[in-house]
């Protein structure tokens, strides 16, 4: 049987979406709430809990109010790309050689348009042709 795929990978329910970053917002913004009020009355290394807590809540509910919901879909599965190749010449006949048989280089230096290479026999106002008057 066929796979369905989806035509579009629009995902969740915006508006839901939403509504449930909103929730996981506020729930730990609440907790960050009950850990700062529980500073007031909690002793000993619990202190340090409840700090942590009011500390590392509202990085945790700034991710979480973030965090966009994705469709999660499986997406479908790309073909294999097709090899190019050169067709096969008729039997019994040999191919030319072509312009796309040669070799070409991009990496080279590129010449000076004005003048020769530093160092080379060729030097400013020397014996080249455009030196002379």
């Amino acid at each position: 049987m066929a796979e369905n795929y989806s035509v579009t990978s629009a995902g969740v329910n915006p508006a839901e979406d939403r509504a449930h970053r909103m929730r996981m917002y506020f729930i730990a913004m609440s907790l960050r709430v009950v850990c700062v009020l529980s500073l007031i009355w909690v002793r000993g290394w619990w202190v340090l809990l409840a700090a942590a807590g009011a500390v590392i809540l509202p990085w945790f509910a700034v991710l979480v109010g973030n965090a966009v919901a994705h469709g999660g879909e499986r997406a479908p599965e790309a073909p294999e790309p097709q090899a190019i190749t050169a067709p096969e010449p008729p039997a019994g006949e040999e191919r030319a050689p072509s312009a796309a048989d040669a070799l070409i280089v991009v990496d080279v230096d590129p010449e000076r348009r004005r003048g020769a290479a530093p160092g080379s026999a060729a030097e400013p106002g020397g014996d080249d042709a455009e030196g002379r008057a």
